[in-house]
């Protein structure tokens, strides 16, 4: 029986997730993210295995008549377009979940790095300037307020850590009552709340942990900066479209905040002269929280180990969306 044919575009987190496709399917490997390159590169294969920058478009989709499955390198699935692939009944692979402790721990990180005003203290300390220990303050955690928006396994991660860790008072906000996230809030001793707007008016770091999709694009915005306390800070190492980056400039240029931590952006990369990155008040990280040295072995294999799995006719561990049987 002959191998399925698999699409790989862009490397793997990790080299192992690549040698495992290679052991079970004929790879075409490509660096090419055009859409139109893809459209001729797809038309003969199986599977596609792909990370962002890449897309995969409906018209991507409609190129490939013999696609059996399509699957993101890692945790995301907001480069796919996922409801067109379930029209067609093309399942959608991922490995979700693995990047939570990873993901959490960068959060918290930042959320530490702004607290302790360690950028800044490191910038003085290299041109020579001890002195900065008069003039920048650095605030103790225990007891801060921190509100988190969403509350799926990295939001988990972090509320445990801030909880137990650094006794933080702690509040998430979900969507909607849901016992079972209730029941955990309640044994890890923290608060849950409806309310979008208390969290950005009461706490003192503010980090974001819910998907990107059509629902919560720019979701995060004026309105809410325009609440948040002046000594407040904000941490996003969701994906960057939840927030409108204009609005967030403006409102850290006029103080609304007293910081940001950004790990990811909309676009990736940005601009080399994005406004936000010659804030002197935020720390930016290159889209790298989830991706450690653990974190990426476990994702890649896992990744690859579903698709040749799903390929072999055989159920995957992980689908991403719900298709019938055809």
């Amino acid at each position: 029986m002959p191998k399925p044919k698999i699409l790989q575009i862009l490397s793997m987190y990790h080299m192992e997730g690549e040698k495992i496709l290679a052991e079970g399917a004929n790879v075409i490997r490509t660096d090419t993210i055009d859409p139109i390159a893809l459209c001729e590169l797809v038309k003969d294969v199986d599977g596609i295995v792909l990370r962002a920058p890449a897309k995969i478009t409906k018209e991507i989709i409609d190129a490939a008549p013999h696609l059996k499955v399509i699957s993101g390198a890692g945790v995301g699935l907001d480069n796919i377009d996922v409801q067109y692939a379930t029209e067609k009944g093309i399942p959608v692979l991922h490995a979700p979940s693995v990047n939570s402790v990873s993901t959490a721990e960068h959060a918290i990180t930042l959320l530490m790095a702004l607290s302790k005003t360690l950028i800044p203290f490191h910038k003085e300390m290299s041109n020579g300037n001890y002195n900065s220990r008069m003039s920048l303050k650095t605030y103790e955690l225990k007891g801060k307020k921190a509100g988190l928006i969403g509350f799926g396994s990295i939001s988990k991660e972090v509320a445990k850590r801030l909880k137990n860790g650094l006794e933080m008072d702690v509040t998430v906000w979900v969507r909607k009552y849901d016992e079972q996230k209730h029941g955990f809030a309640n044994e890890l001793g923290i608060h849950v709340t409806t309310d979008l707007d208390s969290i950005f008016q009461n706490s003192d770091f503010v980090s974001l942990h819910i998907p990107l999709s059509e629902h919560t694009k720019g979701f995060i915005n004026q309105h809410h900066f325009n609440l948040m306390k002046p000594s407040a800070y904000l941490i996003n190492t969701a994906r960057g479209g939840i927030i409108n980056h204009e609005d967030l400039y403006e409102a850290l240029k006029q103080g609304k905040m007293a910081g940001a931590a950004l790990d990811v952006f909309d676009p990736e990369p940005p601009p080399k002269d994005h406004p936000i990155l010659t804030c002197p008040n935020v720390i930016v990280t290159p889209h790298v929280g989830g991706t450690t040295v653990e974190c990426n072995y476990i994702m890649a294999t896992t990744v690859a180990r579903n698709v040749i799995q799903l390929l072999n006719g055989k159920v995957p561990e992980y689908i991403g969306n719900s298709v019938s049987d055809k």
